[in-house]
């Protein structure tokens, strides 16, 4: 069949694109790869090189804006369609797909949380949360960008963190002391700026919140404190390099906040004692769960979310599932 409309995000534009290409390919399937139009020449160079080795048609590229996702919706030859958008845009998709009973595979909003018990190696997990928060500017689903600390070890953890965001310092490639780079577009970054800006009063930017003064879509380094459950910015993805800290002191209250979000795509446990790890990754209703790390996936392991961080398996031989169809063939011998 036509595997049909795949749209890859901007933040990883050629990584999410051979996730989405590779299993459909592998399993039989023709795409039509629909980039984001921030990022388009990286699809394009990929289908270029694939050409060389590939029969035509096998993959095509089809560049623009929403209304060119919006024409593959009701196409009838695309027979299943796969994005990596925010839980908006991704029902969005599912409301114009449904009419034309389409499969979907939709990777949504991930708003990751890391919980750190007091036993955690501080040390680790400072070095651990900030590279994944700050990472790629923090324009990744899984980035920790929600740290709840347990009470005990909240203000140590909390002034290891502001120091160390405080020696990560963001820039273009050329600059060799940079971690990161600037944010997608003018819009991302002044949108965060301008949440950031109007933060209730209980909440403190300790870190950050600020462009540095140098051209280009640059977004320093943020860590918010002071931030409560059930505030705004405990379930809202900003999709840039800030950090939010929680305290608690019941790991079990923990567990029900951080699955009371509507999110369910990733999040960490870093502890020292192994069963009290396991008893709360259990628990926990999240697609992942890594333990005294955060962020890495590996090819073998599969990667989806919960609730609506979406539904649909990328990597491992569950992402060849996504891709295929099962068909009952009965005979009658006489």
């Amino acid at each position: 069949m036509c595997s049909g409309g795949q749209a890859p995000p901007f933040n990883y534009p050629l990584l999410m694109a051979v996730w989405k290409v590779a299993p459909a390919l592998a399993t039989g399937n023709t795409v039509v790869l629909k980039p984001s139009s921030n990022t388009p020449l990286t699809a394009l160079l990929l289908a270029e090189v694939a050409s060389e080795v590939l029969p035509d048609g096998l993959i095509n590229v089809v560049c623009g804006d929403r209304q060119a996702l919006s024409a593959l919706l009701p196409h009838p030859v695309p027979r299943q369609l796969g994005a990596t958008a925010s839980t908006e845009s991704g029902i969005a998709i599912a409301g114009a797909s449904l009419a034309h009973v389409k499969r979907l595979h939709l990777g949504l909003t991930g708003k990751a949380p890391a919980l750190v018990l007091a036993d955690a190696d501080l040390d680790a997990v400072t070095e651990t949360l900030c590279t994944a928060a700050f990472l790629n500017a923090g324009q990744d689903c899984t980035a920790a960008s929600r740290v709840l600390v347990e009470n005990s070890v909240h203000d140590e953890l909390v002034q290891r963190l502001t120091a160390r965001a405080a020696t990560v310092f963001t820039g273009p490639p050329s600059d060799t002391t940079a971690f990161y780079g600037p944010l997608n577009s003018s819009r991302q970054r002044d949108g965060i700026l301008s949440y950031l800006h109007d933060l209730p009063s209980h909440q403190h930017i300790l870190t950050g919140g600020k462009a540095p003064d140098r051209p280009g879509w640059f977004l320093q380094p943020t860590i918010v404190a002071g931030v409560r459950a059930g505030d705004d910015l405990c379930h809202k993805e900003l999709f840039g390099p800030v950090m939010s800290i929680e305290r608690f002191d019941d790991l079990y209250e923990a567990v029900h906040r951080l699955n009371s979000s509507p999110y369910g795509l990733a999040c960490s446990v870093h502890t020292s004692h192994h069963a009290t790890a396991m008893k709360a990754a259990a628990s926990l209703d999240y697609g992942c769960v890594w333990v005294n790390t955060h962020l890495p996936l590996v090819s073998e392991m599969p990667h989806s979310g919960h609730k609506q961080s979406g539904f649909g398996y990328d990597l491992s031989t569950l992402a060849l599932d996504e891709y295929t169809r099962a068909k009952h063939i009965m005979h009658r011998i006489a």
